[in-house]
């Protein structure tokens, strides 16, 4: 009997041990194939073009399934050489390839000058070798759209933006050459040195940060300072701009690669590199007519970055750290190179929500993302925006609109909002409001609001091209005021917006012109002034200052006789302004609000290291509970949907605007062309008008 009872014991072991390790492998089985359907997902599957110069690459180039604004497609330069012949190597990533075309157009009048078919092309091991056979109308030492299109078993249409130049001139291989052996300089010290003769080193400009140099930081600076990295990777060039003149040829080319290096914990870290030189070639001699160097740490959240006192991001390019807090303060949310983070404060618990894992610099520039808001359980609201990294939307530029939901670990594509503008305009243009209420989000983009209703798919504008400082945005970004005819000084209403229902109000002052100011937490501040159609003024004539709580409920007024307002600046708890009397200013006036202020949970700061120098740093205001073992917890899902995309059409902006280009990269929009040349002139870059253009460049003013 006792046998009998061990054995029926041993069977039910078996049986337990058993069905144990099946739902444990099912469970492996689960996650592996989570997995692969992650990396599927995340995977572009749109082949990528390189150009050649020689047997030298000089850029790479990202397809696109869609249709971009060519004009702002400045990503790469090809210099045509005498020859007119430009080869092309093709990686196919898994497409066959049934046609290659091109076309050729004017940037002015964006004309068509030539087009055709590239034939003859050879494939080996997921490679094509082509070439591209530039016009002889071509003038030389001028720019021109280039645009190559790839037809594939996958994809009908995916286009490649570029620009061509006719050289002319062999100067391009030397160049790089120098440039190359430039940049190897770097890494040595006794090399290094000899260096300092191209730099014009500027105490005004100085800076103890290795994250970006420039040709007006120290040789110390230069050569690394204490870092000793070495490179991991083979640097890839790309030929950004050229400008050919009887006095010499200049070529702008970054260099990126990655490097590697040992803190002060003896642990390697990796960061990516863009380093970027503008070489002057004059009677056999190159000159370095700019340089900048930005570097960006490869950060990953470990116990060793992640204290009781702050939140160590290394060596950035960046000089601050934008977080967004919850308004209970147990929650912090922000952004590195593309990743996007949230900690619990109380619980010291983070959480990876989203990883870009940027190969290199280029994929930094094109993807890009941004914190909106965090909610009270830690929910958090973010942007991925630019060259979309799905493979849900292969080859496309545009928004995604996500919604990470802590509770299930995971993230949700809500929406995506093609666009036809690359990430670094839409980095500049696009506003902070982002907003999801009622099932409807808004964003605002160039100073027109946008609405995407998520059930039905419907793309609108709520309002277009308002001017600058007629729309102001609450703090909980779910109110919206606007000066209704949309101009600063001209309106005779305001209408504010309750985004979470799309309930719509007027403000309204009798016989007198109205504008809004700001929001101070729910409350709105705007201002108003009699005027006269006749008079001219130099400022706007305001007289009063309002506030109004979200019921509309007058809480403070300002007005005092004679005496105009003007330069209104708007905080949580503080307005400041101007005061004028018979067009004399008068001391600043403050108000106060009666609004207890939110004591901030963290800020941007920095620390300096005897090894990586400068670091960047979010640091608690007050230090989180040591006695609380810090908890690191693992990316969860990201999901994107192909069903989450409208079909999204933009409002032409009735401003005319300048961009500057410096260093390789956009470094601003204006919408004064003096002020833009003054910039580029700091970046020694150039201007390009909205139909991409040069009307300004750096090497044509170089004195």
């Amino acid at each position: 009997m006792k046998k009998k009872v061990i054995a029926v014991v041993s069977i039910l072991l078996l049986i337990i041990v058993a069905v144990t390790m099946a739902m444990v492998f099912k469970t492996k089985q689960t996650e592996k194939s989570e997995r692969e359907e992650k990396a599927k997902e995340m995977t572009n599957t749109v082949p990528v073009m390189r150009v050649l110069y020689g047997e030298e690459v000089i850029g790479k180039i990202e397809g696109y399934t869609m249709d971009m604004d060519e004009s702002r497609m400045r990503d790469v330069l090809i210099p045509v050489a005498e020859s007119h012949s430009v080869p092309l190597k093709i990686t196919v990533r898994d497409n066959k390839v049934e046609s290659i075309s091109y076309e050729l157009k004017e940037l002015k009048e964006d004309k068509l000058i030539d087009n055709g078919e590239i034939k003859n092309w050879k494939s080996s091991e997921g490679v094509i070798s082509a070439s591209y056979e530039a016009s002889a109308i071509m003038e030389q030492g001028k720019e021109y759209f280039l645009k190559f299109v790839i037809s594939t078993d996958k994809h009908e249409k995916i286009n490649y933006y570029t620009r061509a130049m006719v050289t002319n001139r062999n100067f391009v291989p030397e160049q790089i050459a120098f440039a190359k052996k430039f940049s190897e300089d770097t890494f040595s010290e006794e090399k290094g040195l000899k260096l300092a003769a191209y730099l014009e080193p500027d105490s005004d400009y100085a800076t103890d940060s290795l994250g970006q140099v420039t040709i007006r930081s120290s040789i110390g600076m230069l050569i690394w300072k204490t870092l000793r990295p070495k490179k991991t990777v083979q640097t890839e060039v790309s030929v950004k701009d050229m400008c050919i003149k009887d006095t010499g040829e200049a070529g702008t080319y970054t260099l990126n690669y990655e490097i590697k290096a040992t803190n002060g914990q003896k642990e390697e870290e990796k960061y990516n590199v863009a380093e970027t030189i503008t070489v002057w070639s004059f009677q056999g001699k190159n000159y370095v007519l700019a340089y900048n160097r930005e570097v960006s740490q490869q950060w990953e959240c470990t116990k060793n970055n992640v204290g009781d006192s702050f939140i160590d991001l290394g060596i950035q390019k960046q000089s601050e750290i934008k977080h967004v807090e919850s308004e209970n303060g147990q929650f912090i949310s922000y952004e590195i190179n593309g990743d996007v983070y949230v900690m619990d404060i109380t619980g010291k618990n983070i959480r990876p929500v989203f990883q870009l894992k940027a190969k290199d610099s280029e994929e930094l520039y094109k993807t890009k993302a941004r914190v909106m808001n965090v909610s009270d359980e830690g929910n958090v609201q973010y942007l991925i925006y630019g060259y979309s990294p799905s493979g849900n939307h292969a080859g496309k530029n545009g928004i995604s609109v996500m919604s990470y939901n802590r509770e299930n670990n995971a993230s949700q594509e809500i929406v995506f909002i093609p666009c036809d503008v690359p990430a670094q305009i839409l980095q500049q243009e696009m506003n902070e409001l982002c907003y999801q209420g009622d099932g409807t989000v808004y964003i605002m983009i160039s100073n027109t609001i946008y609405f995407a209703n998520l059930k039905t798919k419907e793309w609108g504008t709520l309002i277009e091209n308002v001017e600058e400082g007629s729309c102001v945005v609450s703090g909980a970004g779910n109110m919206i005021a606007y000066n209704t005819d949309g101009t600063l000084y001209g309106s005779d209403s305001i209408t504010v917006v309750d985004l979470s229902n799309g309930n719509k109000q007027e403000i309204k002052e009798d016989g007198k012109k109205i504008t809004v100011c700001g929001y101070t937490g729910d409350n709105l501040v705007y201002g108003t002034a009699e005027v006269s159609g006749k008079k001219k003024y130099n400022r706007f004539p305001m007289t009063t200052l309002k506030i109004v709580d979200k019921d509309f409920k007058e809480v403070k007024t300002y007005k005092k006789s004679g005496v105009i307002l003007s330069d209104v600046e708007v905080t949580d708890t503080v307005i400041s302004f101007n005061r004028w009397k018979n067009n004399k200013k008068l001391e600043e006036e403050q108000l106060l609000n009666n609004l207890e202020e939110k004591q901030a949970v963290a800020k941007s700061s920095y620390y300096m290291d005897d090894v990586k120098v400068r670091e960047l740093a979010l640091s608690f205001i007050n230090n989180l509970d040591a006695n609380i073992e810090l908890n690191i917890q693992p990316l969860g899902g990201v999901k994107f949907s192909s069903n989450a995309e409208v079909d999204s059409n933009f409002v032409e902006s009735a401003e005319k605007k300048f961009y500057v280009y410096g260093y390789g990269k956009l470094q601003g929009i204006y919408t004064d062309q003096k002020e833009a040349e003054r910039a580029a002139k700091e970046t020694f870059g150039l201007v390009v008008s909205n139909q991409g253009a040069k009307i300004w460049t750096f090497e044509e003013n170089y004195e």
